[in-house]
């Protein structure tokens, strides 16, 4: 184990910066250059993550409406389609907490929220230095995928990972708006017919 924490920490981490605020179609950048594209066709339920040199298909996601969504890697050994539920498992961190814990390279990683990062990967050994998290740019304020060193081989995992559970969480979070607005909406047209705040 000490030589996995070892391998994490041994360079600095690099940064995948993401062309635009979405978080299905957009692009990549390392070092002011394009990495990876993020596409979703039009009608939603199917997104690709390439090699931006290449254009080789690193990961697809598709939502499948009714039947289960899934995931696959067609450069990697998973090239097959899994359920994303077989791939990014639910993981209990305590009686109210879930995460995700995918395999991956190094082992067992788990993927959950977090205070500072928003949303952290971390071994399963070792949840105190997260091997990759999301950051903002100090600049120009672009989303950040930081990636630590011993990542380099599931990068494409990585991704999806992150993009299928800040989609869910920025769904969550629309969800949560709509309904405020809904709950505040007629407690203001009340105030508006009798004049209240006047």
């Amino acid at each position: 184990m000490d030589s996995q924490v070892t391998l994490v920490t041994s360079t600095p981490p690099i940064s995948l910066v993401f062309a635009t605020d979405s978080i299905i179609n957009t692009t990549l950048q390392l070092n002011s250059r394009a990495a990876y594209t993020i596409s979703t066709k039009l009608e939603g339920t199917t997104t690709e993550i390439r090699a931006s040199g290449s254009g080789e298909l690193v990961a697809r996601i598709c939502r499948n409406g009714i039947l289960p969504y899934t995931v696959a890697f067609p450069s990697s050994n998973e090239k097959k389609d899994i359920r994303l539920s077989k791939w990014l498992r639910p993981y209990k961190l305590d009686s109210v907490s879930l995460a995700h814990r995918i395999e991956t390279e190094l082992g067992n990683c788990v993927l959950k929220v977090h205070p500072t990062y928003r949303l952290a990967l971390f071994l399963e050994s070792d949840f105190d230095t997260p091997i990759a998290h999301w950051a903002r740019s100090e600049e120009s304020s672009q989303l950040l995928l930081v990636l630590c060193s011993g990542t380099e081989k599931f990068v494409p995992q990585i991704i999806a990972a992150f993009t299928i559970q800040e989609l869910k969480m920025r769904n969550e979070e629309k969800t949560d708006r709509v309904a405020q607005f809904k709950a505040a909406a007629p407690s203001q047209a009340v105030k508006a017919v009798v004049g209240v705040g006047r």
